[in-house]
């Protein structure tokens, strides 16, 4: 063994240890990251396409893989990676099970790209083994990785290619196929390609064209989509994105020009995610040696200089600002900053024939010195103590409910209930459960799942629940109402509601009345028969998201939140009133939940303008501009027993949110990593029969907090 060791201390075996350390960092931070990561924004849709994809293939039919119409903007390779992992699973894979495989897949190219890069440049793969946001999208199921992975890969070939037409030259074509294989977005690529080929290699025209010839057809080869029709599939793709964005989500993030410099100025993923990035994050340190080292890349290696600016010019004028997209620069700025850094090192060298004298002109401190350092160092020693205490403390209390733990049939919880009986209704994407507390400790909770399959529900994907003075159940669904009395289903669909659409979306139920909105009105039922409401009665819009009944000493008023804001009707004499960003104070977007709380006033939850609250003469707004709620996109508002306000706030670009309560006084805020809170977007907020507050997420289940731990 000493043998082995005094080996490898040897010079040569040095550079090989370097790049073993490099790319376990890489591989141990991606494994973290694919344990530790939430579901993020289009991880369920790529998801959703690997699925058919692999059932396309069980089923051999290469023609539903060739004409798959889903997620056309992005072309098949990754996915069809991912599906192939689904299929090994078998077909009868969970969800979470083929979610940990396609990050797995994509964590693998990720790793593989800094191993590829640290042979051009080890300080540069180290760089990008730590990027907070190559470490975060790589290690989920997005399509960057492979194509980082193939780009990498098709300038280090390249750089080796020493004849015309040697195995380098192809493999570097074949790589800048697989690249654009991957997502078209890593299409600046070609521009480093171009330099190297016409300036550092001085190829031919022909051997430059046979390059891009032979890169072309590894494309198409890679491409299935493109097989039956490639030309018109090709543009059909291509101009998607320029619809896209000009589409409305595009615009209502409005992110500025300037976006992407903030993105690979900031370690925002150890911001967005702190329970995973546990050392903060470099990146804003390697931005601005970047920058510094770009002047010397100028000098000594000009293609370095090219990736960086192209790229950095294709981020800045395409219209579409997400995160992920700054992965297509993050190499070149880790190979300018490994410059950067190197040159300082070497400097430093320089200066060790100076150090004697140097030590001999500094004064040497006194014995004050060295016990200030060590206060010092103490208090920063504490602070982190204290820190670590007060997170531990925040995570106390906390609970969670997920599919994967629980018979809870969805992680997306859209609604919850308490029941009189001290159970929970809620209502998920995949059916409906009823939650029973254990009867005794150490005993399980108890559980009953309902779907269309094993019960009376009109559709499993049920998105509202109530239950009225009888202790019937109503549940709001994709597909209509069902009422479930116990013993008996009944089931009323749109033609019932004399409406256009079955998908109940908000339910409320006051007395005898049942009140439910729709994707093109509301209703009202008495218990004999329906009585529909429009956009042309006085709704603000026909898609309704939430309904809220006040009572009033006139009488009830039914509110209706809406895609376009708020109306309330007055039930005995049958007036509207309609509530608008343009034309009252209500906060832009659509008013997804609506509360009525103990003193009689509306709080409006609306996505984008805060938390609106209706005193009865005006509305007055919590934003972000004059309070600490700290997002104006918020999904449920909800008003305990002590008369607290929580609110289910979320982020308008991507998957996750912060929860909040107000006191009365002032706003509390509960965020993943210094509490329990999972970070998941919150949906609904409900209160059980012990105090606890329930919050129903769209990708984590249910968090529960119990308030007096």
């Amino acid at each position: 063994m000493l043998a082995v060791f005094r080996a490898l201390a040897q010079p040569k075996w040095r550079p090989r240890l370097v790049l073993v350390g490099i790319v376990l960092l890489a591989a141990l931070l991606r494994a973290w990251a694919v344990w530790q990561l939430p579901v993020d924004f289009d991880e369920p849709v790529y998801l959703q396409a690997a699925a058919d994809y692999a059932d396309a293939m069980r089923a051999g039919d290469l023609n539903a893989v060739i004409d798959y119409e889903g997620n056309p903007e992005h072309p098949p390779l990754v996915k069809l990676l991912y599906g192939t992992g689904l299929l090994a699973l078998g077909e009868g894979a969970d969800w979470q099970s083929g979610l940990w495989v396609a990050r797995g897949i994509s964590a693998l190219f990720g790793v593989l790209a800094v191993w590829v890069l640290a042979l051009i440049s080890p300080l540069a793969g180290g760089l990008l083994a730590v990027h907070t946001l190559a470490v975060k999208y790589t290690s989920q199921a997005y399509l960057e990785a492979l194509p980082l992975f193939a780009s990498v890969l098709a300038v280090w070939a390249l750089r080796r290619s020493a004849a015309r037409r040697d195995r380098w030259l192809f493999l570097s074509a074949g790589a800048l196929g697989a690249a654009l294989a991957g997502k078209y977005a890593y299409a600046p690529i070609v521009f480093v390609l171009l330099y190297l080929l016409i300036w550092d290699k001085k190829r031919r025209a022909w051997d430059i064209a046979l390059y891009f010839v032979a890169a072309v057809g590894v494309f198409w080869l890679l491409d299935p989509a493109l097989w039956h029709d490639p030309v018109t599939r090709l543009a059909d793709s291509l101009l998607f994105h320029t619809r896209y964005a000009q589409g409305a989500h595009v615009q209502e993030v409005g992110y500025p020009w300037h976006q992407p410099l903030f993105w690979i100025s900031r370690s925002v993923a150890a911001t967005w995610h702190p329970q995973v990035f546990f050392y903060l994050g470099f990146d804003e340190l390697i931005f601005v040696a970047a920058v510094v080292g770009m002047f010397w890349e100028w000098r000594a290696r000009r293609w370095v200089f090219v990736w960086v600016l192209t790229s950095l010019l294709a981020l800045l004028l395409w219209p579409t600002k997400w995160p992920q997209y700054t992965l297509v620069l993050v190499p070149g700025l880790c190979l300018a900053a490994a410059s950067a850094v190197a040159r300082l090192a070497a400097w430093v060298r320089r200066q060790r024939e100076t150090w004697p004298w140097l030590g001999e002109m500094l004064p040497r401190p006194e014995r004050a010195f060295w016990v200030i350092l060590g206060l010092v160092l103490a208090l920063v020693v504490g602070g982190f103590a204290v820190n670590t205490i007060q997170v531990i403390q925040g995570r106390r209390g906390w609970a969670h409910l997920t599919a994967a733990d629980t018979p809870l049939p969805s992680d997306t919880v859209y609604d919850i209930a308490p029941l009189p009986d001290g159970r929970m209704l809620l209502a998920t994407e995949g059916g409906a459960g009823i939650w029973s507390p254990a009867p005794s400790d150490g005993a399980p909770d108890g559980w009953t799942v309902f779907t269309a399959a094993n019960s009376g529900l009109a559709d499993s994907r049920v998105r509202a629940v109530a239950v009225d003075g009888r202790g019937d159940l109503w549940f709001g669904t994709a597909g209509g109402l069902s009422r479930y009395d116990g013993e008996n289903w009944q089931t009323y669909r749109g033609a019932d509601f004399e409406l256009d659409s079955p998908s109940v979306h908000a339910l409320a139920v006051d007395g005898a009345d049942v009140w439910i909105g729709t994707e093109a009105g509301a209703a009202r039922f008495d218990g004999a028969a329906w009585t529909p409401f429009t956009a042309a009665d006085g709704l603000a819009d026909a898609f309704v998201l939430s309904i809220a009944v006040q009572r009033t000493a006139d009488g009830d008023a039914v509110w209706f939140g809406t895609v376009a804001g708020a109306s309330r009707y007055d039930v005995p004499t049958g007036e509207w009133r309609t509530f608008t960003a343009e034309n009252s104070g209500l906060g832009v977007g659509g008013v997804a939940d609506l509360l009525v709380d103990s003193r009689g006033r509306v709080w409006a939850a609306t996505q984008g303008g805060g938390l609106g609250i209706w005193n009865g003469q005006t509305w007055g707004a919590f934003t972000t501009a004059n309070s600490d709620l700290p997002l104006n996109t918020v999904q449920a508002v909800f008003e305990t027993t002590d008369g607290d306000i929580w609110a289910a706030t979320a982020l308008p670009s991507a998957v996750g949110g912060i929860l909040a309560r107000f006191d009365g006084k002032r706003w509390h805020t509960y965020s993943p990593g210094r509490t329990g809170y999972s970070g998941a977007e919150g949906l609904a907020i409900a209160e059980d029969a012990e105090g606890r507050v329930w919050i129903g997420t769209r990708t984590a289940g249910v968090d529960v907090y119990n308030t007096e731990e």
